[in-house]
């Protein structure tokens, strides 16, 4: 029982303390300005899509693959046309139709060579991207690669003495450019 009454004992002075911090009217604090408080914001909103660029970059690696791969499938069928003298690589990196048979041939040799010139242009535009340098200096280095390999008879577009105009001729053996 004298443990009972020391819990009592400790718990009328709580009590009475409680209840008497509530009876206490509590403080008013204002929180009122006399002027509104004036806030100045400045900021930048960047908006980012994240994945679009590597997303890009994926798709012009599968149309460079792409265009690579039917490029070599058509080679032999691009040499045949060379060979009989009815296209020829032109000053701008791609070929051109030098005589167009009639006929459904003929628009099966002009729809090769659209199709052959397209993925030529997908390189080309890879290969600018990919050195960082200009859409121009890569056709001018395509159009000499493809003087180089023209075997002798076949149609290429070459420089007048001037440099400024150009002419078509048949290739003369084997240059040592």
């Amino acid at each position: 029982m004298r443990r009972h009454h020391q819990i009592l004992l400790l718990t009328i002075p709580a009590a009475l303390a409680t209840g008497l911090v509530s009876c206490v009217k509590p403080f008013e604090v204002n929180v009122n300005t006399p002027e509104p408080i004036k806030v100045d914001l400045s900021m930048d909103v960047n908006v980012y899509q994240h994945g679009l660029v590597e997303k890009k970059e994926a798709e012009a690696a599968a149309d460079f693959r792409a265009a690579m791969d039917r490029r070599r499938n058509r080679m032999s069928e691009i040499q045949d046309l060379k060979n009989n003298r009815l296209v020829g690589e032109g000053r701008s990196g791609l070929l051109s139709l030098r005589n167009r048979p009639a006929g459904d041939y003929g628009d099966y040799v002009e729809k090769t060579v659209e199709e052959e010139n397209l993925d030529r242009e997908t390189l080309m535009r890879h290969e600018a991207a990919e050195k960082g340098t200009d859409l121009a200096e890569i056709r001018d280095e395509q159009w000499r690669h493809w003087q180089r390999k023209s075997f002798p008879g076949e149609w290429i577009e070459v420089a007048n003495d001037d440099g400024t105009t150009y002419r078509w001729e048949q290739k003369q053996g084997v240059s040592e450019e």
